[in-house]
């Protein structure tokens, strides 16, 4: 079967009356990413809607998600299903747990089992074959990752995938030979700023404010971004400070390195952020250095707030980016993770043999961008009022276009609904 994948990256109007029937998910809710945020925008739809929807989740499910899943929702942690009459069954008896999930899961409305992100996982497969009922992937950066045991039985049985970026669909493809349609549905924000926002330069009369957002591991790129403020100060001669949002395994780390580049005072950890749009707001230019990214949700966000954005040309983050803002945003990676380790300490295993390449479509070994590159382009663009007003308008543009959060529901909708038939 060749790859087809739909138009569905586009604003398609109103929702259509005939939506899904009650559906069942399988993701884990436990902490705050792109594809956590996702799921909990479109459950949000989906209740306005009135739909009865069925979750299977994890140990726990995170505090910024609880209101999402009540109900008329039904939340069903994952161990429950492996439970029959007291008695826990075991890994092997995969047909009784199958059976035993379908009593509990589904009803006679149920159109299709959507694992989310959740590529691999056996359990939803058993259930949709069990239950006769089309089995659709939604694709958020799990093909990327080393290891994904039974993957290809996984995909063997997936009826259609939902993908929130090209790069999704092509690593999917490349490397896991996937085959079957595919819907392209984008992620969607709200509080994007019209047009008229866009910013006409940056003060001269302050310090300049580089941000960077995300949960702070070594695929985000935060002990670049230290090393992007040390090369702005010390060879642009720029005034400039850097603000870090999010919390992780990270955190002592990139302080102490903060430290040792006599960084700590130009150097602002906010922790987890309430308010993002404030924070964005704030900032003169967002960086996104990732190492890894099958999409970018950051990006759109900051440009949704008119805050140009300098970014890795790797994996999906070209695709947030307007292509006319190409040649000034993106970056081209060109350390090896090896010298990435060997110039700034960061870690060589990224958890990934694998990024995409969109100027060759190919799979290629992870890379990272250099600092003084990153700096170059910084630098450039907070230079010219013309090229920063530019980079902040056309972004907005390019939100308001391709990720505005009225679509994003009735977008999915309709890819389940052509998917699973």
């Amino acid at each position: 079967m060749g790859r087809a994948t739909t138009g569905i990256d586009k604003p398609q109007g109103p929702a259509r009356r005939n939506c899904p029937g009650s559906l069942i998910y399988r993701l884990n809710l436990d902490v705050i990413g792109g594809a956590e945020v996702c799921f909990a925008q479109y459950a949000a739809y989906r209740r306005a809607q009135a739909r009865t929807d069925t979750v299977v989740v994890g140990s726990s499910v995170h505090p910024r998600f609880a209101s999402i899943v009540e109900p008329p929702f039904a939340v069903v942690p994952r161990d429950r299903l492996r439970w029959w009459h007291g008695l826990r069954l075991p890994r092997a008896a995969r047909g009784l747990r199958a059976r035993n999930a379908v009593t509990q899961l589904v009803r006679g409305d149920t159109m299709a089992l959507l694992g989310w992100n959740t590529i691999g996982n056996r359990e939803i497969v058993d259930i949709s074959r069990r239950a006769r009922l089309p089995l659709l992937h939604y694709e958020h950066g799990q093909a990327w990752r080393t290891e994904r045991h039974h993957a290809h039985e996984y995909l063997r049985h997936v009826q259609g995938v939902i993908s929130n970026s090209h790069a999704a669909e092509r690593m999917l493809a490349l490397r896991w030979a996937w085959s079957g349609p595919t819907a392209r549905v984008y992620c969607a924000i709200d509080g994007v700023l019209p047009l008229r926002a866009a910013r006409a330069g940056v003060a001269r009369d302050r310090q300049l404010w580089l941000g960077i957002a995300g949960r702070l591991t070594e695929l985000k790129g935060h002990r670049i971004a230290l090393h992007v403020l040390k090369v702005l100060r010390d060879v642009h001669a720029l005034d400039v400070c850097l603000a870090i949002a999010g919390t992780g395994e990270d955190e002592p780390a990139l302080r102490n390195e903060a430290d040792r580049l006599g960084l700590t005072r130009v150097v602002r950890f906010e922790g987890a952020v309430a308010d993002m749009t404030a924070f964005y707001d704030a900032m003169d230019v967002m960086l996104v250095p990732s190492l890894r990214e099958s999409f970018g949700r950051i990006s759109i966000e900051a440009q949704g707030r008119g805050c140009p954005v300098i970014a890795t040309a790797s994996d999906g983050l070209p695709e947030t980016l307007p292509a006319v803002m190409h040649d000034v945003a993106l970056v081209s990676p060109t350390w090896s993770l090896e010298e990435y380790a060997q110039e700034l300490g960061g870690k060589a295993d990224i958890g990934a043999p694998y990024v995409y390449d969109s100027e060759s479509d190919s799979l290629l070994a992870p890379r990272a961008p250099t600092p003084s590159d990153l700096a170059a382009a910084v630098a450039g663009l907070v230079a010219s009022d013309a090229r920063y007003q530019q980079a902040s308008r056309a972004g907005l543009a390019h939100v308001n276009e391709r990720f505005a959060l009225h679509d994003y529901g009735p977008n999915v909708d309709r890819a389940i609904m052509e998917l699973a038939g």
